[in-house]
């Protein structure tokens, strides 16, 4: 059983990675490789703080657990589903095992492996038995962690039914987000403060060593202190929770499905009157409002803006610098319109009820004003919120700048996006028992994140323009020039969007019906795609890494930094440079940043054209 599963998933592997899939792959499994290889460097370290290694060590396979169980949460379904067995005539362990068993194939669980090699690497730095204890501990801790990313995707899927679960699946994907990008700022603090000297409170030592990710480093300390039995009470101890485990997971798998948590409005409902505002335009807007407060998929999406702006802004506390506080509303603009990138894939087929009524002018605007309405406030709130708590009054042109562009630009790439990149999802009837397993947009997400900061670039000269010359009235013409820059674009492209619904209407719905791309008459079936060169594809991944570490970490972070006359350095090159080269340092990074995302995303959507049909 586990050796046909493990085939069935290298066949569908080696199928499906190709393209965009088997970029992120690439870049994944480099981060990988470097987060492990950062893993087995602190089982070699040697502070002066008693217990700061197993403390560290600890600390780190709590980081992996966690990533473990939120990965796949954010990653949608696996590559073999639980559903595409629940009728087959296996019992229920035997199919837990085999699915386990195949699991253990991927680049994930390899990069894993090479990371808890460090338990090892400390066990033989503490003597020849802790280092054999280590071996039985660090392959059960690989074991307990893949195993629990199973069972916690499918406890997350349970909860995701309704309102609550789904607000906190959503929260944790964002927290797993912000961890990812601004994790650095937790190790900084690390190093600034004097617990590598100290060592780490008693409290946090014991917490972070009862969690049972950090079980193999107290079997390998107990073992180096004498107390064998101790380290064999663990090692049983884990066998046991692991049992537990496959045994609670197993009786999920095959059953039946579960009853759908049913969201309806208030049961003392006023009765009904004519609406305020009436109209088709008006209805699309109301019904609109209702889905984003019931489908658990949008609150979901809700919960990711506020947690990831909220968490990026927060985080930079812990080295008691508030500087990005006011900016926590630009960026819950900017996540707003990544994550509303597929609003038509997500409805499904329903989209036959706007082409048969005609009405596609007054869906896509009402989708924009509802977008509007639910994110505006919002943003709006927090950014007035933080940046009056923080007391940044300079930051007021940058954010009447930035605020109306990206919420404007953000509301007209959205539904421009979910017309032109549909990404076909199942009907809200017809969604898999797990709700976390919805259509799959990766790549419209990264890119659009990224062109969701070209809007307020017109407004962005114009206040760099203002400081430059110390001009007020150029200073706070930024805010004007924003408004009306997020204006155009939300009209223009939401007008794009509305053509593209016309002439391509039954195509997108053939698409989201069948989930294949409908064939055309002006391409020809034969006609081969375009595919990258390896050096390509190679330009293309390190693009993708280094474009965003060039563009925020090196260059947005930098110029934040200058511009509130924060004494930090960190590691951020332009700030170690005299004060004459920083800024033109700086904006370099910015401008190479632009330029290798720009050189990714063009080299990404390559392949994905197809080539004319040759002459004669």
């Amino acid at each position: 059983m586990v050796g046909v599963l493990i085939r069935m998933k290298l066949a569908i592997i080696r199928n499906s990675m190709t393209g965009g899939r088997a970029a992120l792959m690439v870049i994944g499994g480099v981060l990988g490789v470097l987060a492990a290889a950062t893993t087995v460097w602190l089982s070699l370290v040697d502070p002066s703080g008693p217990g700061v290694v197993p403390d560290l060590l600890a600390t780190a396979y709590l980081v992996w657990l966690l990533g473990w169980v939120v990965g796949p949460v954010w990653g949608a379904s696996s590559v073999l589903r639980v559903d595409h067995f629940a009728l087959l005539p296996v019992p229920r362990r035997q199919l837990a095992v085999g699915l386990l068993g195949a699991a253990f194939v991927g680049v994930t669980t390899a990069v894993t492996a090479l990371a808890f090699l460090s338990l090892i690497v400390y066990g033989l730095r503490q003597g020849v038995l802790p280092a054999l204890v280590a071996v039985p501990a660090a392959t059960l801790q690989l074991v307990l962690v893949v195993l629990l990313s199973r069972a916690s995707y499918s406890f997350f899927g349970l909860i995701a039914r309704g309102r609550v679960g789904s607000a906190f699946t959503g929260l944790m994907l964002a927290a797993f987000l912000v961890l990812t990008q601004s994790g650095w700022i937790v190790v900084v603090a690390l190093i600034y403060s004097d617990v590598l000297t100290t060592g780490f409170p008693s409290e946090y030592s014991t917490v972070v060593r009862a969690i049972p990710s950090g079980w193999g480093v107290v079997a390998v300390e107990t073992t180096h202190n004498g107390h064998w039995w101790r380290a064999v009470g663990l090692l049983a101890a884990m066998v046991a929770l692991i049992g537990l485990l496959l045994l609670g997971w197993s009786r999920t798998l095959g059953s039946f499905r579960h009853g759908r948590a049913t969201i309806r409005g208030s049961g003392h409902a006023p009765r009904a009157t004519r609406p305020v505002l009436a109209g088709r335009t008006a209805a699309v807007v109301r019904k609109e409002l209702r889905t984003w407060w019931r489908d658990p998929a949008r609150i979901q999406m809700l919960a990711i803006v506020l947690g990831w702006a909220l968490g990026t802004a927060l985080l930079p506390l812990t080295l008691d610098w508030n500087a990005t506080l006011p900016w926590a509303g630009p960026a819950m603009a900017l996540m707003a319109a990544t994550v509303a990138c597929n609003l038509y894939g997500e409805d499904g087929t329903a989209l036959w009820l706007t082409l048969q009524t005609g009405t596609e002018r007054q869906d896509v605007r009402g989708r924009q004003w509802a977008y509007l309405l639910v994110f505006g406030p919002l943003t709006v709130a927090v950014t007035v919120g933080f940046t009056l708590y923080s007391g940044y009054t300079w930051a007021w042109p940058w954010l009447l700048a930035l605020v109306p562009a990206l919420l404007g630009g953000g509301v007209g790439l959205a539904v421009f996006t979910s017309v032109v990149a549909l990404a076909p999802g199942p009907d809200a009837h017809k969604r898999p028992d797990n709700p976390l397993e919805q259509a799959e947009t990766p790549w419209q997400s990264q890119v659009l994140f990224w062109v969701g900061l070209l809007p307020p670039v017109p407004a962005v000269v114009t206040v760099v323009l203002g400081t430059v010359c110390d001009n007020a009235a150029l200073l706070w013409a930024g805010g004007p020039v924003g408004l009306a820059t997020g204006a155009l674009l939300g009209w223009w492209l939401g007008r794009v969007a509305v053509k593209r619904l016309r002439s391509r209407g039954p195509e997108m719905l053939f698409h989201l019906r069948t989930g294949h791309a409908a064939e055309t008459t002006t391409v020809k079936a034969d006609v081969p795609t375009v595919e990258l060169t390896r050096r390509e594809s190679l330009v293309a991944v390190f693009s993708w890494i280094l474009g965003p570490l060039c563009l925020f970490p090196q260059g947005v972070v930098p110029v934040m930094i200058l511009l509130a006359g924060a004494d930090l350095r960190l590691w951020f090159l332009a700030l170690y440079f005299p004060d004459p080269l920083r800024w033109p340092i700086a904006i370099l990074m910015v401008m190479l940043g632009i330029l290798l995302l720009f050189q990714a995303i063009q080299l990404t959507t390559k392949g994905r054209h197809s080539c004319g049909p040759s002459p004669g």
